[in-house]
């Protein structure tokens, strides 16, 4: 602590034995360690996590792919446990760079009550882990080692590297995106043409994912997401499925834009702490495609009748009416939605409408 700023002291935590989750029965927030009381779990086995809070200068750079982050300035450097990433420690004295940034598969920005673990603890590697390792680190796999001795380096937002600062301002562009969206959205009433509503809106986390409320516990993140080779990055709690590795939750219209290919999870979850979804769902494009999905996948009924923003979608894609031709409420002419009914039967397609 000899290069700390004046007043930090490192907010350490118990993990269990052999993995990544805090030590159940206590709060990790409300179980703070001394460096002597980490030293004294690691020695009984426990891993150790050390943690950047909201008051505290801290900054962690987590590198996954050093193909995409090749350079990061000079810094108190840790090798993570598959031998391949990096935890980069910094303090951003000026608080600019106390964002939490998740990427896709780069790595993440922890700034903010995030952590990761400290030099000294395990989490076992699988045999393809292992093999993908160099062989000069095999036989270290699994631990998180010192990399270097050098002091913790200060750093700014704009000192790092461009591929966490590039997705900052995409998920600042969406947070101003969804907030206009929600500005101009039409209130739901829940009612769609013919007074029919689609079993779509009535889906929840569970039915679309399989996965139910976790009474506060971590689980794995579904594979067919993402999944997480290390065990528990998600869970279920009031309708939402949280993932912790991309800092979102997720509904049960996000998750399924997820399963539709249509976005990826940091892109269409809400950021922890956000207002709005990264996924629109006035939007009829989206709509159509996630309506199709589910049912094709036996979530909603076959005659389910097609939302309204979706059929308006559908009808201009498939040229049965013009853009322009659209009436007050998002409603078809009805030529075009004659036309757009006809379309879909040739297409095989059941709208649930007559």
């Amino acid at each position: 602590m000899k290069y700390a700023p004046r007043g930090y002291n490192p907010f350490y935590f118990v993990l269990e034995i052999g993995g990544k989750e805090p030590k159940q029965g206590i709060s990790w927030k409300n179980n703070r360690k001394t460096i002597t009381e980490a030293l004294y779990w690691m020695r009984r086995g426990h891993n150790i996590a050390i943690c950047a809070t909201a008051k505290d200068p801290l900054c962690i750079v987590d590198v996954d792919d050093l193909a995409q982050v090749p350079e990061i300035k000079p810094t108190l450097q840790v090798t993570s446990r598959k031998r391949i990433g990096r935890h980069n420690y910094f303090f951003a004295i000026d608080g600019t760079a106390k964002r939490n940034i998740p990427t896709k598969d780069a790595g993440e920005v922890r700034s903010v009550w995030q952590y990761v673990l400290a030099p000294g603890s395990y989490v076992p590697c699988s045999e393809e882990e292992i093999n993908r390792m160099p062989d000069c680190e095999k036989p270290y796999a699994g631990r998180y080692t010192l990399n270097n001795e050098l002091p913790i380096n200060t750093i700014t937002f704009e000192e790092l590297p461009e591929v966490y600062t590039a997705r900052y301002a995409e998920m600042k562009k969406l947070e101003v995106d969804a907030t206009i969206r929600e500005l101009k959205r039409e209130k739901y009433t829940g009612k769609n043409i013919g007074g029919k509503k689609s079993a779509l809106w009535d889906l929840d986390i569970t039915d679309v994912s399989g996965v139910s409320d976790t009474r506060g516990r971590y689980i794995p993140m579904p594979s067919v997401i993402h999944g997480s080779e290390t065990g528990h990055n998600c869970k279920v709690s009031n309708g939402l499925m949280h993932c912790w590795r991309h800092s979102v939750c997720h509904n049960a219209f996000s998750y399924l834009c997820m399963l539709a290919g249509i976005a990826s999870c940091e892109r269409a979850g809400r950021p922890h702490g956000g207002r709005f979804f990264g996924v629109n769902a006035q939007d009829g494009e989206t709509v159509f495609k996630v309506w199709m999905y589910a049912k094709e996948h036996g979530m909603i009924p076959e005659d389910d009748p097609i939302p309204r923003s979706a059929l308006v979608y559908y009808a201009v894609d498939r040229g049965c009416c013009k853009k322009s031709e659209i009436q007050e409420g998002n409603r078809l002419p009805i030529l075009g939605y004659t036309l757009t009914l006809l379309v879909a039967k040739q297409e095989g397609i059941n709208l649930g409408r007559n």
